[in-house]
């Protein structure tokens, strides 16, 4: 928006007129002005005391004072950041009132729009967070050296372990492109000659072509994450590498950090059998969930593709294990489907943009399910769910199972280390059932009620959550019921999950240049102490003149490059906000462009269901709109209504950039057909 505004402005002052004004104090006055507009702008919809301004836009000075390019006050980003952080719209409101148009927020995006600077459908949530959506020429020159690095310390080091001869399956959305799992079942026979089956989770390593130190680090620092939103995504790395050479890619050899498990009987982690190395593998099958559903329901995946089979029976008894140790999966019989929009450009759309809804189910919802998650309950019948949610798929729960017994078993491997290692440990404390022991009969009553399919009871459980905290002790987490758990199964995705990797490659390297030390064995005079992370104490009992020349090999003056598990959290938050506000806006868009198709005198009405009660003295009820998988607040308009019933209710209005939806009740097909939105 800004540069689009900036060269609208083009100005041709003849030679022979005076002036006292040179043509750069007009261009840069002009740019401030409209740098001001432009941050005026961007507050249309917000809603907010101006306490709650300041938090939504705290981030934006952390980044910059700690951001890249040493936090300098003219780098393109920071100074962006700077702008939107200030919020002066001064002379924004100038220019308003000689135009003579509304100075507020609304006048000043009106404008914009007019202007073409921006399009009526401009994401003003992306806009005010601050994220980059572009890669800079630097960016993208450092991700080429990246890319053409073939430096690699883990394979200097002789810790690369050449896993291919697994068979690697990935499984993942059509439309991912970023694909950093796979997975393996090792079957191998014991000294006793049992048979045994070992799990391996390959992550992609992000850190060999974004290692500490590198400038395409500092990339993913100022980002901290990709985001994923209904127009497209805004990924944490130039997509050479996103896609390219970090990516899992079937059929190619690709570097990963890869962690091998056994499970017990019961579903627990046999810690004793954890390995974690860097590898080398190959994969084998590129699935999508759906391709990956009909072979396990054709039984493919129990013959030809045994290991899907054996994955899936080990994801089972995992769910049974967590919800056993008192998960959300245990407490409640499924979690509230979230609906997903997605934006495709379309030439035959008014707008060129083309918008489609489809309702998930909760990757972790279902105590033990695999197949047949409950929709709702019709007013026609009350045993005939509505197919607006899909069923649980079985090769969803088995992805979503692997990847948070990675988590677990990266918490318990940093947990054998000792002192001196750091994780960071996402914990949750247990809801306290016992001292709101009403409230807790309530939840009780709605479960065995099974109100609104089980939605209510899901709903009414989230007052007993407490927030996940980030720490270095390795304490529980009782929402997935583990006794410890690390996320660290999206490095490309994730800037914390990639510092994770960093700490654990470290800690490997050291171990075993530590080793090299004792046994006399030179070590590489490529490995710095960037990638030890810090320098070797020589062994108390060595004092001679080649471990001393070992040592100084391995710490050649570079910066150590420091680890901060917390570095970016505020962003995190930030982008968290931006992509819930950013699908909210295009299904209050998606409802729009319901109504524009209703024939006249026709009512767009929606079948939902009550949650709960928010506000008994207003009345305000939390109802879940079943065709759009939206959970919203409604104002009774008739009193007092119960957990669990259906309504009927119409759009009276629908307002997409104030984040605006008024719902009435009707009574149906009085007045007007009705119209579904599916």
């Amino acid at each position: 928006g800004e540069l689009a505004l900036e060269n609208l402005f083009t100005l041709d002052v003849p030679p022979q007129a005076s002036t006292s004004i040179s043509e750069s104090d007009i261009i840069n006055g002009a740019i401030i002005a409209l740098h001001s507009l432009l941050i005026m702008g961007m507050q249309a919809g917000v809603r907010g005391t101006p306490t709650q301004l300041e938090r939504m836009f705290e981030h934006l000075l952390t980044q910059r004072k700690s951001g890249g390019n040493n936090g300098s006050e003219r780098d393109p980003i920071n100074y962006t950041r700077k702008l939107k952080y200030d919020r002066d719209t001064t002379a924004g409101i100038h220019i308003l009132a000689l135009l003579k148009r509304k100075r507020n927020a609304q006048g000043a995006f009106d404008l914009l729009v007019s202007l073409g600077a921006w399009n009526k459908h401009e994401d003003l949530a992306l806009l005010r967070s601050g994220f980059p959506i572009r890669f800079t020429e630097k960016e993208e020159e450092a991700a080429n050296k990246a890319e053409n690095n073939v430096r690699d310390p883990d394979s200097l080091l002789g810790l690369r372990k050449d896993l291919r001869k697994l068979k690697v399956y990935t499984i993942d959305a059509a439309s991912t492109s970023e694909i950093d799992d796979g997975l393996s079942v090792q079957a191998f026979t014991d000294k006793d000659g049992a048979l045994r089956q070992r799990f391996w989770i390959h992550i992609a390593d992000a850190d060999k072509w974004a290692p500490r130190g590198s400038e395409i680090i500092q990339t993913a620092q100022r980002r901290v994450t990709s985001l994923y939103l209904p127009m497209g995504s805004v990924p944490m790395f130039p997509s050479r590498l996103s896609v390219g050479c970090m990516s899992l890619k079937a059929n190619h050899d690709t570097c990963a950090l890869s962690l091998g498990v056994e499970i017990l009987p019961d579903g627990a982690i046999d810690v004793s059998s954890i390995i974690l190395v860097p590898s080398l593998i190959r994969v084998t099958y590129r699935l999508t969930y759906d391709s990956a559903d009909e072979m396990l329901e054709e039984g493919v995946g129990y013959s030809e593709e045994w290991q899907l089979g054996a994955l899936l029976s080990a994801a089972t008894r995992r769910r049974t294990y967590r919800a056993k140790n008192g998960s959300t999966e245990g407490l409640v019989r499924v979690q509230i489907p979230q609906g997903s929009v997605n934006v495709q450009k379309d030439p035959s759309k008014e707008d060129g943009l083309a918008i489609s809804l489809s309702i998930e189910d909760s990757n972790n919802s279902g105590a033990n399910s695999t197949s047949g998650a409950a929709g709702y309950v019709s007013l026609s019948s009350s045993s005939s769910p509505l197919p607006y949610a899909p069923p649980l798929s079985a090769s969803n729960l088995l992805v979503t199972e692997m990847m948070i017994m990675a988590g677990e078993a990266m918490g318990k491997w940093g947990m054998g280390i000792g002192e001196g290692f750091e994780l960071p440990y996402r914990c949750q404390v247990k809801p306290d059932f016992i001292g709101r022991q009403q409230e807790a009969n309530n939840l009780s009553l709605l479960k065995e009620s099974n109100k609104g399919n089980g939605y209510c009871a899901a709903w009414y459980l989230r007052r007993f959550l407490r927030p996940v905290q980030v720490k270095k002790e390795s304490l529980p987490h009782a929402g997935m019921g583990l006794e410890c758990y690390v996320q660290w199964t999206s490095p490309i995705r994730r800037y914390s999950d990639l510092q994770v990797h960093a700490a654990v490659k470290r800690h490997l390297r050291r171990k075993r240049v530590d080793e090299m030390i004792t046994k006399g064995v030179p070590i590489p005079p490529q490995i710095t102490a960037t990638d030890l992370g810090g320098p070797i104490s020589q062994p108390p009992d060595s004092d001679n003149e080649t471990k001393s020349k070992q040592i100084s090999v391995a710490h050649n003056g570079q910066d150590e490059a420091p680890i901060d598990f917390l570095e970016g959290q505020g962003l995190v938050r930030a982008a968290r906000q931006l992509q819930r506000r950013s699908q909210e806006y295009w299904v209050f868009e998606y409802i729009k462009r319901q109504m524009k198709d209703l024939a006249p005198g026709d009512e767009l009405v929606f079948e939902c269901t009550v949650l709960g009660i928010i506000n008994l003295d207003r009345m305000q009820y939390a109802i879940y709109i079943n065709e759009l998988g939206l959970e919203h607040r409604y104002l009774s308009e008739k009193g007092e209504l119960k957990e669990g019933q259906t309504l009927l209710l119409k759009v009276a209005d629908v307002n997409s950039l104030m984040g605006l939806l008024t719902l009435k009740w009707t009574a149906g097909s009085n007045g007007g057909s009705r119209a579904r939105a599916a």
